[in-house]
């Protein structure tokens, strides 16, 4: 599992799982083709770069075990929780937060097969905080998302 905020100070966290032999496995590499990381995304493509991201989403959904947008730290302790991931990887900035015995800060040495699963909760982050400015839209997104 991981977890990850939008770049803006953690106004939307996304939680991202799946099992581990999905995450090792080729096809999943295959879906995750051409995903970057939010910030890596020149400003003048990010618009054309959302559009993409959508698209490779659904295929991505049908691999992926959990799929979350929260707000708010309590929120994504309580998934956690209910869930009992073998490893967590947490952005740095929300570590100090999250209670959870094996968790890994995204900064330090993990396995490299949780890389891609990074990059989506990054992704799924900035998705739904420009989804922010328009509230409806953001609703009906989450319905889509959300597993």
């Amino acid at each position: 599992m991981t977890i990850d905020r939008s770049k803006d100070g953690g106004r939307v966290i996304a939680i991202v799982g799946s099992y581990e032999h999905i995450l090792k496995s080729r096809v999943f590499g295959q879906y995750c083709t051409g995903l970057k990381h939010f910030r890596r995304v020149p400003s003048r493509r990010k618009a054309r770069y959302v559009k993409f991201f959508e698209k490779r989403f659904a295929r991505l959904s049908r691999v992926l075990e959990v799929v979350r947008i929260a707000r708010i730290v309590d929120e994504v302790n309580k998934i956690i929780w209910m869930y009992r991931p073998v490893i967590v990887v947490v952005d740095d900035k929300l570590s100090k937060n999250i209670r959870y015995k094996q968790k890994v800060l995204e900064s330090s040495p993990k396995p490299r097969y949780m890389d891609n699963l990074m990059t989506i909760a990054d992704n799924l982050a900035n998705y739904f905080r420009l989804m922010l400015d328009n509230p409806r839209k953001y609703w009906e997104k989450l319905k889509e998302f959300e597993k």
